[in-house]
């Protein structure tokens, strides 16, 4: 991920929730408070997944999506909702090939409801992206079901969406 080489921050700067090191003022929330744009898709999958892990980043989720292949039932408020408790991310591996890209992670979530730590789950998906005007737009993601599980059609998509499993990333 490009980030700065030098960090000054004050003591009580809260860590950025993509697990970059730095303080979310300068990593992720140079991006959310539109100073600059991502420059690369790893940085992009990072600004997201910490969207969705601090909530109420619609409209930086909906900027940030491929026109052509955003659901158009997904709303900025839809999207601010926090279903799940995000826990961490990891990036497995991320590919350039020109204008498209794609970049393979595991987020760890909890559902909001859940009382043990055994409810614990990792979303893991492959991103496509692409760039377009000189900015990196999410396209889309395959996310591959947990080992002998997958989600049940009626639940919450894992994916954070705010839809049900079967309206989204089950189709």
């Amino acid at each position: 991920m490009n980030v700065p080489t030098t960090v000054t921050e004050a003591p009580d700067a809260l860590p950025c929730p993509c697990g970059s090191g730095w303080s979310y003022d300068r990593c992720c929330g140079i991006y959310h408070r539109l100073e600059q744009a991502a420059p690369t898709p790893e940085a992009l999958m990072r600004s997201r997944y910490t969207a969705f892990a601090l909530g109420g980043l619609g409209g930086y989720l909906i900027r940030t999506w491929d026109p052509g292949a955003l659901d158009p039932t997904l709303t900025s408020a839809s999207l601010d909702q926090r279903d799940q408790q995000w826990l961490g991310l990891e990036i497995v591996a991320a590919r350039n090939a020109g204008a498209r890209a794609t970049v393979e992670f595991k987020a760890r979530f909890r559902p909001w409801h859940a009382v043990s730590v055994e409810l614990d789950q990792t979303l893991h998906e492959r991103s496509r992206f692409r760039r377009h005007r000189g900015n990196w737009l999410y396209v889309d993601g395959i996310i591959d079901p947990p080992p002998g599980d997958s989600p049940s059609r009626n639940a919450p998509c894992p994916c954070g969406s705010g839809k049900k499993a079967k309206r989204c990333c089950l189709q």
